[in-house]
């Protein structure tokens, strides 16, 4: 799996940006009012990526143990992690990371909206902090993501670098190679 992109991130982000700020000025146009993110939103999409991070700790001390090992050899390679756990780990942090791009996108659009009119209201703090909590949310997810990446073995089986290409013998016998 390759990781998240920055501009896979960006290419959700622009249409929520876009919808965030579109859809709540057409629902102010027509005598509606600004959406404001509740509470329990400013404190859920933080704490969503803090918690992703939690689970990451055993991939952290895994890799931490491992990067001992290589600095002294004596050492007792660590207990492998579960595949299953670091692919759902993964793949919880990949989705969270686009749905953190998706949240953040629409509070820019909302708080974009708020400051552009010529009222600012209180309210547009909460709708500052839970874009701050959707930012919050795809940084640790990005930060889990690549945690799990699987790291480049510096050597082959000879002892030779990965990039060094495999000698062969010249074609000599004049058949087609």
């Amino acid at each position: 799996m390759k990781p998240t992109k920055f501009m896979t991130l960006i290419g959700w982000a622009v249409p929520s940006t876009t919808a965030g700020y579109l859809l709540p000025k057409f629902v102010a146009n027509g005598g509606g009012a600004i959406p404001i993110s509740p509470w329990n939103i400013i404190v859920t999409l933080p704490l969503i990526g803090i918690i992703l991070l939690l689970m990451a700790i055993p991939m952290i001390k895994y890799r931490g143990a491992l990067k001992a090992r290589a600095k002294d050899s004596t050492t007792q390679r660590p207990m492998p992690l579960n595949p299953f756990y670091a692919v759902r780990l993964v793949l919880l942090a990949k989705s969270i990371a686009i749905s953190g791009a998706i949240f953040s996108g629409w509070h820019i659009g909302v708080v974009w909206l708020q400051l552009t009119s010529p009222v600012i209201t209180p309210a547009t703090l909460q709708n500052v902090l839970a874009l701050i909590g959707s930012i919050v949310m795809t940084i640790c997810a990005i930060i889990v993501e690549r945690i799990c990446r699987i790291t480049d073995d510096a050597t082959g089986a000879d002892g030779q670098g990965l990039k060094s290409a495999p000698k062969t013998a010249p074609n000599t016998a004049g058949e087609p190679a």
